[in-house]
């Protein structure tokens, strides 16, 4: 938990209070011991996106009025960088007070929440007001671009990135218009731009679908910054009334620059400031340095914007005639048979090389298309052809398959939102079973994504897709790739899983609650621990994939119990209650009774201690195992002696009237001879012992 708090005199804390009573006290939820989040108390002028806001209030460690975000389940929090961003101490930024996991009575399910400062005072731009406010260049000096630049400086100390610099996200402080100073929004309660409007994300990541575009990086958040100086300052928005589409198609033609700045034309300093935040090279884009240096008066050397390679003569499809590839790239999916016709026929590859003189592009492209033909014409064909050669065609671009367009890093993300809104998940599996994007990441050249790692990961993905065991599949991708999505198990469905630790307190909570699964851990838990804590559960996969009850059931135990043992857990006695329910089948591996018993009475010790660990050590104790071995060899020893007695017996009584004959006079010739040496040694005895005897 991040917590920050002020010093305030005690009257106005206690005044502060008062007035932020939540409605019903019964009704609201108590979070990080000192906050309550009154669920009646909506406050939809603080939503982001799907996330409502509700009213909140501290008890006594922070003042002034607080709000909560409720995070939906298909969002994944940036709970990592909630960190980070606790931290940075700027008064630009909505001070985030505390941040974790509660249980949200309307849902009837643990969610995430931020809770943050309510200090936001009026949003600079409404959602549905047209993006021009056409404010002077003194005025955006001191209200925006001075006060960013210091945060930018943060951002850039702690690596952080934001993703969501907009003016809709952009507040007025609370107090008289004199005093009012910049905040800038959330950006915490859902993954990095998932809410920022295509006209303020770089074009590589606008085309990408608003779920996986990625963590993003620092120059991302400096043209959004850009951007957002030109919507604040122009007096008309050139893309009214304009799709997602046009504006993408408007930046790829004309630059940024002139795209956003439409038929605006900015003078002075602030027209430097605006051509190097917006430029379209990210290697060529100002840095925080650069903003602060031409901050301070320093004059910069101008940046030509970025030509974009346009064809000498067009290329005709679909009716349309392009001379950008990249532009192209963005139409190869709307009849894929097109697609396959120009591919196939070389025109494609002729205009490559002959119109846009690019070699290297059409020797991808002869790449591109021999690896969507390795796995044959039929189905899927078209959709691998079309995927292969818009990576050709525009190598900053995202991924595009089917309907997905997903940046490098973002794919985790997409596959996460995808499962839990139960939407189609296969052509994410065919993403990686078919290589296409293993294809887009050696075809990329974005600068900003890290592709020795990615290279790994789409590798190791590829791998796990070959194979349907537990701990393996799409399931191990989702989690390798989306490192902070919580576990998606449906035996924990209720409750918000980020660690290997929380799992457990979950699955104790469960046995608590009478709600015992079968087994605890199936394909998710397996995948998330085989991800997060791999030490614990990787020796004991085979176990897990077999079919014997007995050791699956005993690999769910060890990988429990050694969870507790690495993280040093508290006890958990319903788990363990749970476990002796059906140890009955253990039990029964053991051969000798008395072993049973004592193990029955050890081991219900432990279950009363919740010790998974003592538990695991009695069931699996070598040297329980090698008595019973040697008790039970020994047993068969005996039994097959005893066998082969009764086989002679029962042979010899095939002759009934003469069994016992032979038997019989042996055995009274041997106690005739006995009575004889016994008669001798007595006459013997008393011979010696008295001479008179006769």
């Amino acid at each position: 938990m991040a917590e920050k708090s002020e010093k305030t005199d005690q009257k106005s804390s206690q005044e502060g209070t008062k007035k932020d009573e939540p409605s019903k006290a019964a009704d609201v939820v108590s979070f990080a011991g000192h906050i309550e989040i009154d669920p009646n108390r909506a406050l939809p002028q603080h939503n982001v996106g799907r996330n409502k806001a509700y009213k909140a209030v501290s008890r006594g460690r922070v003042s002034g009025s607080l709000f909560a975000l409720i995070c939906e389940r298909h969002y994944v929090p940036r709970r990592n960088a909630a960190s980070v961003y606790a931290s940075i101490v700027n008064p630009a930024l909505l001070p985030l007070v505390s941040y974790g996991k509660v249980y949200w009575p309307p849902a009837k399910q643990e969610r995430y929440v931020m809770v943050y400062k309510d200090v936001l005072g009026e949003r600079l731009l409404s959602d549905d007001q047209e993006s021009a406010l056409g404010w002077k260049e003194d005025t955006v000096m001191d209200k925006i671009v001075k006060p960013m630049a210091n945060i930018l400086q943060d951002f850039r100390d702690k690596d952080f990135v934001h993703g969501s610099i907009r003016p809709s996200n952009m507040f007025l402080g609370k107090g008289s218009s004199q005093s009012r100073y910049l905040i800038l929004g959330d950006c915490l309660s859902m993954q990095a731009s998932y809410t920022q409007p295509v006209l303020y994300e770089p074009i590589e990541r606008a085309q990408a679908d608003p779920v996986a575009r990625g963590s993003g990086t620092l120059t991302d958040d400096l043209y959004s910054f850009g951007v957002s100086l030109a919507v604040i300052m122009r007096s008309r928005d050139p893309f009214s009334s304009k799709d997602d589409e046009h504006i993408i198609r408007e930046k790829l033609s004309l630059g940024s620059y002139a795209a956003i700045t439409g038929n605006d034309r900015f003078k002075g300093s602030i027209l430097e400031l605006l051509r190097g935040l917006l430029h379209d090279d990210p290697l060529q884009r100002w840095t925080t340095d650069e903003v602060l240096i031409w901050l301070d008066g320093r004059r910069l050397s101008p940046k030509q914007a970025l030509k974009r390679k346009k064809a000498a003569r067009p290329l005709s499809f679909i009716g349309k005639k392009f001379t950008q590839p990249e532009l192209l790239a963005m139409s190869v999916d709307i009849l894929p048979n097109e697609t396959v016709k120009i591919v196939e026929d070389g025109s494609l590859e002729q205009w490559l090389t002959r119109s846009l003189d690019d070699k290297k592009a059409a020797e991808r492209l002869v790449e591109a298309y021999q690896s969507s033909t390795k796995l044959g014409r039929g189905a899927g064909y078209e959709d691998r052809i079309v995927a292969n050669v818009s990576s050709v065609l525009d190598t900053m671009g995202p991924l595009r398959f089917c309907s997905l367009r997903v940046a490098g890093d973002g794919i985790g993300n997409g596959l996460y939102e995808a499962v839990v809104l139960k939407q189609d998940i296969k052509v994410f599996a065919n993403m990686f079973l078919q290589s296409i994007a293993m294809n887009w990441v050696t075809a990329t050249e974005n600068p900003n994504l890290d592709i020795t790692g990615l290279i790994a990961k789409f590798d190791s993905c590829r791998g796990y897709m070959r194979q349907n065991k537990f701990g393996l599949g799409l399931e191990r991708c989702l989690y390798l790739l989306a490192p902070e999505a919580p576990c998606l198990s449906a035996k924990v469905q209720d409750y918000y899983i980020s660690s290997p630790e929380e799992l457990m307190y979950a699955f104790e909570s469960l046995c608590e609650k009478g709600e015992t699964p079968h087994l605890f851990l199936d394909r998710h838990s397996i995948a998330f621990l085989s991800v997060h804590d791999p030490k614990s559960i990787d020796p004991f996969l085979y176990d897990l994939n077999s079919v014997d009850d007995r050791k699956k059931l005993l690999a769910n135990l060890k990988c429990l119990a050694t969870l507790q043992k690495r993280s040093k857990l508290d006890k958990f006695p319903y788990i363990a209650k749970a476990f002796s329910k059906r140890f009955h089948i253990l039990y029964d591996r053991f051969h000798d009774k008395k072993i049973r018993e004592k193990l029955e009475e050890s081991i219900e010790k432990f279950v009363k201690l919740g010790n998974l660990s003592k538990i695991v050590n009695v069931l699996d104790s070598p040297e329980v195992h090698e008595s019973d071995s040697k008790g039970f060899h020994a047993a068969q020893i005996e039994y097959a002696e005893l066998r082969d007695e009764q086989e002679k017996l029962d042979e010899q009584l095939k002759t009934a009237d003469k069994f016992g004959i032979v038997a019989g006079k042996d055995f009274a010739a041997l106690v005739s001879c006995g009575l004889s040496v016994l008669a001798m040694v007595v006459i013997l005895y008393f011979f010696m012992a008295d001479k008179n005897f006769f």
